[in-house]
């Protein structure tokens, strides 16, 4: 695939800014693009893009990766997401303090799931196992398991979903030291029928989406942090402030390797977005690789509905 000399200048200067990469914005057209879809994760499906909002009602969304190619190659101004049907078999209702669906991956032509909720302010999470067939979704209400919380923070639980050949694989949020002593992840096996907890390294800010698990156990994590939530997470941060107003957002990607059911950081240096001129902080809630230029993310509601292109070459 020839790509544009824009990219190929993006991907150059990388090696010149440290790792501090500003997004490009994709334009999209249609219901997607209505904040109140809240999009909550990204996955592929063969080489189709899946856009998962967090209260889908009878539809969800793809773009075809040909398409986003073409975009960033300026020989398409607009996208216009395709519709995929959607059936949850009430599982939305089933569950008691339902918050939403808040990531999603693919196995074939089987799709995994996590869901948020909240009751009496206790926080819980859920994984449901599916199918895809065609243009049509529906998931399996009989395999839904519940996924407990280490802690109990508003609106904390689980936002990402790893598979690797022989399991399904879900990271809690939040993992600093200050509010999680014993940060671990949840590992079940691809019928969510036995489950197991694993170690997690600790890790300051939130983690709300990651990427496919690579050849070499590799996998790249959105690392976030709105400034309204330093009373709730207590970050350490990596400067003095004298008070909040001085508390800047943190958009980034971080590392991680699978090293025999362990999850560690790697040594390479986080990539940082660059944050927003206007001063929005950008809630980034989906994250996949774009073949080996960079990354396609996109946020919930705040402050819209954003697909961006991520430059980046390893």
């Amino acid at each position: 695939m020839k790509y544009s000399s824009i990219i190929l200048f993006l991907l150059f200067s990388l090696f010149l800014v440290a790792q501090t990469v500003e997004p490009i914005y994709i334009i999209l057209n249609g219901d997607v693009t209505n904040p109140d879809q809240e999009v909550s994760g990204l996955a592929w499906h063969n080489d189709d893009l899946i856009v998962l909002p967090q209260y889908p009602q009878d539809v969800i969304y793809s773009i075809p990766k040909v398409e986003i190619l073409q975009f960033l190659d300026s020989t398409k101004s607009t996208i216009l997401p395709k519709e995929i049907k959607w059936n949850s078999n009430n599982i939305d209702k089933k569950i008691c303090g339902f918050e939403g669906f808040e990531s999603i991956a693919f196995e074939n032509d089987k799709v995994y799931l996590t869901i948020e909720a909240e009751k009496w302010n206790r926080n819980r999470g859920y994984l449901v196992k599916g199918n895809i067939n065609g243009d049509s979704i529906i998931l399996d209400k009989n395999t839904l398991r519940k996924v407990k919380t280490p802690i109990h923070l508003r609106n904390i639980t689980y936002e990402t979903i790893l598979l690797t050949n022989t399991s399904v694989n879900t990271i809690y949020e939040v993992n600093s030291a200050t509010v999680n002593k014993k940060p671990h992840y949840f590992q079940f096996d691809m019928e969510l029928k036995n489950c197991s907890t694993k170690p997690f390294p600790f890790v300051e800010y939130r983690i709300t989406d990651a990427t496919e698990v690579d050849s070499e156990n590799k996998f790249w994590a959105v690392n976030y942090f709105w400034p309204g939530d330093y009373n709730l997470l207590k970050p350490d941060l990596e400067y003095k402030i004298s008070n909040k107003k001085d508390i800047k957002p943190v958009e980034r990607l971080i590392e991680f390797k699978l090293i025999e059911d362990e999850i560690v950081r790697t040594e390479r240096q986080p990539i940082n977005i660059k944050l927003s001129e206007f001063g929005d902080s950008r809630n980034w809630e989906g994250i996949v690789r774009l073949d080996d230029i960079g990354f396609l993310i996109a946020t919930d509601k705040f402050p819209g509905t954003i697909l961006a292109f991520l430059p980046y070459s390893e």
